[in-house]
């Protein structure tokens, strides 16, 4: 199977490069649309119940 790097992603500091196959670059890419999706929506959240919170 052909592997490349997609992308470096940075764990505590250090660069880690992503590989995955060819045929799975679409299904990463949604999968790292679905994460961001995921914190950005808990953030909007957060920052939306924090004038209930005060």
């Amino acid at each position: 199977m052909n592997t490349h790097i997609i992308k470096y992603v940075t764990v505590k500091g250090y660069q880690v490069p992503v590989y995955a196959p060819k045929m799975n670059l679409q299904v990463s890419i949604d999968v790292t649309r679905i994460i961001t999706g995921v914190i950005f929506g808990s953030l909007l959240t957060a920052v939306g119940a924090i004038p209930f919170l005060i």
